[in-house]
């Protein structure tokens, strides 16, 4: 009968102790309980908030259509040329008239500065444009009454018509200093106004 007895509390003891265990295993996983994953941190961080991205800025290029005046086929008359020209200032403005017309007026529009014109500087100041030439533009300009006055005047007209520069009067120099003419038939010791009877309509 001990024997017995002996044998049932041994049973119940090792089931006891199996039991404890397995609980313990519970006890231990349930601990080892999944670990949140923790927010990446930002890459930049100020002041205690996330920097916005910042997108590369790109500068928009401003351009408008400016006249050119060149001279007809007949040096008779100034004819006015349409060209797009980014932010158009007075002195390349006047660069363009220097490169002269366009390669579809080729025969019909004849430039009136040469291509090898040296131009200093041109600034605009109290609504007059100071055209400041090196002393070379004095041989470099055609001859003649004619050819200095499209030379003078396809200048004259562009600038002052051209109403986004808010020119007035065109005063022109040679190397910074004022000259009574440049070829000798026009006198240029004052700023000189537009000639709008020789543009052709």
């Amino acid at each position: 009968m001990k024997k017995i007895l002996s044998v049932i509390l041994c049973s119940v003891l090792m089931f006891t102790l199996v039991a404890c265990g397995k609980d313990q295993v519970k006890k231990e996983d349930s601990s080892k309980s999944v670990v949140k994953e923790q927010p990446k941190e930002p890459s930049k961080v100020v002041g205690g908030t996330v920097e916005p991205k910042v997108e590369p800025k790109t500068e928009k290029i401003e351009s408008r259509e400016v006249v050119l005046y060149f001279s007809d086929d007949q040096a008779m008359n100034l004819v006015g040329e349409k060209r797009t020209i980014e932010k158009p200032t007075a002195k390349s403005i006047v660069g363009e008239l220097v490169k002269g017309p366009s390669a579809q007026n080729a025969g019909k529009l004849i430039s009136t500065l040469p291509v090898d014109l040296e131009v200093i500087d041109v600034q605009v100041k109290e609504n007059i444009a100071y055209v400041d030439f090196k002393s070379s533009a004095t041989q470099k300009i055609s001859g003649g009454s004619t050819g200095e006055g499209m030379a003078l005047f396809s200048i004259i007209n562009t600038l002052v018509l051209d109403k986004e520069l808010g020119v007035k009067k065109v005063q022109f120099l040679v190397e910074g200093k004022n000259v009574e003419s440049i070829k000798g038939h026009f006198d240029v010791r004052k700023p000189m106004s537009e000639n709008l009877e020789m543009i052709k309509k």
